[in-house]
């Protein structure tokens, strides 16, 4: 005889079995869906679409348009019908052959989004690591591969060292030019442009040490290279930095918004829910309503990931309102535990949510990790401290030594060592007086 008991004791742990189950996939869901940046979501969501009929992008003309410039895939097929080849599909192309890691690659293609239209990279890798959160090494490892990219000079800091590039990989490609004239150009370009230009050719023979035939020689081989290497392609503005949050001013009054266009809501199909209706096979039911859960799920946790950024960015601007008010010399100490109390979210989802995440404001694009850091003193955190140094630096004519820059910032109010100044002046990658 079988014991009901025993029967009902059976059936409940199979029931807390497979809500467990559902528990840990839901979890596991969430975590990855708030870990993963803009586009690494859109991505996930798109292919979870073809695998799942109930899911749909919740499409309404106020949410996207075919003319979205935060929409990658609209300014893609606007690229490929105006004749040319985007830069960035072209340069796309050679990262995928010249890196093997995910993060790399990712990394890589972030990078080329900054390129401007002539090609140049002129955003700084101190910069770059500020928007990405990734080392100032990282960085500037990714950019000399890039540097050695077609078209040659692409992601040059200017003029001088775009010349110098090509010069640099055509003389390992030419073997009848004499390498000497080669490297004469390369000396010019690097450092004598300026005379060249008022064809100043006896000075520049002078200072090299070379023949003034030889300097019309390396000038004709310079005037074959390409001052604009992006000229020759589409420099349409592929933005994989996507940002979610946009904080700014309307009327008067400082609004947190997130983005709904690059990603759009998402619902459960209703074709489908007919068609769960109608099914008559138990089979086909049962897997129905899974898609249905699963969909849901995806639903559900795409949702509280956009609410939890809304809360982030409504705590920044309370945290920050200085900063969005007067800029980034008045950025404020910020630390997870200090986040965490204010949102009631735990330290570690915190830095889930921010990893990879951009916000858009009046003074740029920055990483929302942009706006955490450690305080030093007079309520000031390390971020504001470097951005006043860099300040400082650049509105100088004198080449201002760190001890010197220490005196200016003690005469401010900030109290910090010469040591501190020079460690600061390095992460953001300003060579000393010296050297400047």
């Amino acid at each position: 005889m079988v014991n009901n008991t025993s029967l009902s004791a059976n059936t409940s742990i199979r029931t807390a079995i497979k809500n467990d189950l559902r528990l840990n996939y839901q979890t596991r869901l969430w975590l990855d869906v708030i870990s993963s940046s803009a586009v690494e979501l859109k991505e996930k969501i798109e292919k979870a679409m073809e695998d799942n009929p109930f899911l749909e992008y919740d499409i309404k003309d106020k949410y996207t348009s075919k003319s979205s410039s935060s929409d990658i895939d609209s300014i893609i097929e606007n690229t490929a019908a105006n004749g040319k080849e985007s830069l960035f599909s072209h340069l796309k192309s050679q990262i995928e052959i010249s890196f093997k890691s995910k993060k790399e690659i990712e990394l890589a293609e972030q990078i080329c989004g900054f390129i401007n239209h002539d090609g140049y990279l002129k955003t700084t890798s101190e910069e770059m690591s500020n928007i990405l959160n990734v080392s100032v090494s990282e960085i500037e490892k990714i950019v000399s591969v890039i540097k050695t990219f077609d078209p040659y000079g692409v992601a040059a800091k200017d003029i001088n060292e775009c010349l110098s590039i090509q010069l640099k990989m055509k003389k390992k490609e030419d073997l009848k030019e004499n390498g000497f004239i080669y490297d004469t150009a390369i000396d010019i370009v690097e450092n004598y442009l300026d005379k060249l230009s008022k064809k100043d050719y006896d000075y520049i023979a002078s200072s090299i040490g070379v023949e003034k035939d030889t300097v019309i020689k390396a000038l004709k081989l310079i005037q074959t290279l390409e001052p604009y290497p992006a000229r020759e392609y589409d420099t349409s503005s592929i933005k994989y930095i996507v940002p979610e949050l946009f904080i700014l001013k309307e009327n008067g009054i400082w609004i947190v918004k997130t983005d709904e266009t690059f990603i759009p809501p998402l619902k459960i199909s209703k074709k489908y829910i007919k068609l769960l209706d109608r099914e008559e096979s138990k089979d086909s039911i049962n897997f129905l309503k899974e898609k249905k859960k699963e969909a849901e799920s995806l639903i559900n946790a795409a949702n509280e990931r956009k609410k939890s950024l809304l809360k982030i960015g409504e705590a920044l601007l309370k945290f920050q309102l200085d900063f969005f008010e007067y800029g980034k010399e008045f950025i404020k100490p910020l630390t997870l535990k200090d986040m965490s109390l204010e949102v009631n979210l735990s330290e570690s989802t915190i830095s889930r949510i921010a990893n990879g995440k951009y916000l858009n404001t009046i003074w740029g694009t920055f990483s929302i990790k942009y706006f955490f850091s450690r305080a030093i003193n007079g309520g000031l955190g390390s971020r504001g401290v470097k951005e006043i140094i860099k300040r400082i630096i650049e509105n100088s004519q004198a080449k201002l030594s760190d001890e010197k820059i220490r005196l200016i910032l003690k005469s401010e109010g900030i109290d910090i060592s010469r040591r501190t100044i020079a460690k600061y002046r390095k992460s953001m990658n300003i060579f000393s007086s010296r050297n400047r």
